[in-house]
């Protein structure tokens, strides 16, 4: 699990100020339990005039596959949630995945923006080194140079690249696999 948690901890952390991910429920690790870590209780990271950013991941321990992993047991994400509020309270954009969601019909990765945040936009899967970089990007203040936030930010995505399942819908794959 640690394997799992601490790039994204090392990801939040070029952003200047408080960022912890909380992880719920408490207690040991263990399989087919569905964790969650919220951003700073999901109250955020603030980004001084850059607004407020937002960021929760769903995900479980499950069996690993003997000829790609060395451990028995991996980490699979379930579901994402990434926002950017900016300063006046309105979000500037927002990227999820929630495959198994109850209230809406939209299954793959997608991104929602102004005016309306109706459309689902699909995208590929967003890492929440690619959100952090985003937030970079619209200028939030930072723990490091930019340089070595854009290096730390390659880096620990870099670890999740390479062991995930897959990078856009789940559909997709199964079709780009036959």
């Amino acid at each position: 699990m640690e394997n799992f948690l601490e790039p994204l901890r090392d990801a939040v952390a070029v952003l200047d100020g408080y960022t912890q991910l909380f992880v719920q429920p408490r207690g040991p690790y263990r399989k087919g339990v569905r964790f969650a870590w919220h951003l700073n209780e999901d109250r955020g990271a603030r980004l001084g005039d850059v607004g407020v950013f937002y960021a929760s991941m769903k995900f479980e321990i499950i069996d690993a596959d003997p000829a790609r992993h060395e451990a028995p047991l991996r980490v699979t994400t379930k579901e994402y949630n990434y926002c950017l509020e900016g300063p006046d309270g309105k979000d500037l954009w927002r990227f999820h995945w929630h495959p198994d969601s109850k209230v809406s019909h939209e299954r793959g990765p997608h991104m929602h923006t102004p005016p309306t945040y109706r459309e689902h936009w699909p995208t590929p899967r967003m890492t929440l080194e690619k959100a952090v970089l985003w937030c970079v990007r619209a200028g939030a203040p930072l723990s490091c140079t930019l340089e070595e936030a854009e290096r730390t930010l390659a880096l620990t995505e870099g670890q999740h690249v390479l062991w995930r399942g897959w990078s856009n819908h789940p559909e997709e794959r199964r079709l780009q696999s036959t």
